[in-house]
């Protein structure tokens, strides 16, 4: 008869306490890699920031890299993930492309800073494999939008004159910007950011875009909004 096998415990799950330092130290890193840059950040910065020696850090995460993994990945597969959803809808190119900037808008606004690293450590990501699955990601949703805009393009929705890299770049730049604004607005802009949501910044790329893409025979078309679209006076 076989010895009966020794039962390995299981480790204990991380205390209340613990799952809380460990939040603040990853909101810390997300706020220092955003303003600072990764290069530029260290440690003992990040450990300052949360009230911790640098040591003391390491109990939680592995190194600098493992904090910048945990920041972004989340973030730019949601963003691909999401894109891809939408552009595997049963719609025409253009109700895609209009649903397509209300979840973009919607994603960088509610997640600027990591958005934010995404974009200004771009060349760091291309240089490490570890972060392949970033470059990756962010290829595929650039990808899905090219992939709209060829298709209302065939279809006849858009103009075949636009130049899709100058235009997709000048796009997904602006909503970066706007994003920025949107969490971060100068003072002297304040009051007038109040009163703008993020529906509305939605609804004011949707018509700056379309009036960019559209043929001219089709600039004062119908715009098909989403469905849980409410309007606004920005319209």
């Amino acid at each position: 008869m076989s010895a009966k096998a020794k039962k390995v415990p299981l480790p204990a799950a991380p205390t209340e306490k613990g799952s809380d330092r460990r939040h603040r130290i990853l909101e810390a890193a997300r706020h220092r890699f955003a303003a600072s840059g990764f290069e530029l950040t260290t440690v003992r910065e990040i450990a300052d920031d949360v009230g911790l020696l640098a040591g003391s850090l390491y109990y939680h995460f592995a190194n600098k890299e493992q904090l910048l993994h945990e920041t972004v990945r989340d973030v730019v597969v949601r963003l691909r993930d999401g894109a891809v959803s939408i552009h595997q809808r049963d719609a025409d190119p253009e109700a895609r492309l209009v649903a397509l900037i209300f979840f973009d808008v919607e994603q960088r606004t509610s997640d600027q800073d990591v958005h934010a690293i995404l974009h200004q450590e771009r060349a760091y990501f291309r240089r490490d494999p570890d972060f392949d699955y970033v470059v990756n990601a962010r290829r595929e949703h650039y990808l899905v939008w090219r992939s709209l805009l060829e298709d209302g393009i065939a279809q006849g929705y858009f103009s075949k004159d636009i130049n899709l890299f100058l235009t997709l770049s000048t796009f997904i730049r602006m909503f970066n910007t706007g994003a920025d604004w949107f969490v971060h607005d100068d003072p002297a802009t304040h009051d007038a950011a109040g009163i703008v949501s993020r529906e509305e910044l939605s609804a004011f790329y949707v018509n700056l875009v379309l009036r960019v893409v559209r043929t001219p025979a089709r600039i004062d078309e119908t715009v098909p909004w989403p469905g849980s679209y409410r309007g606004s006076a920005l319209d």
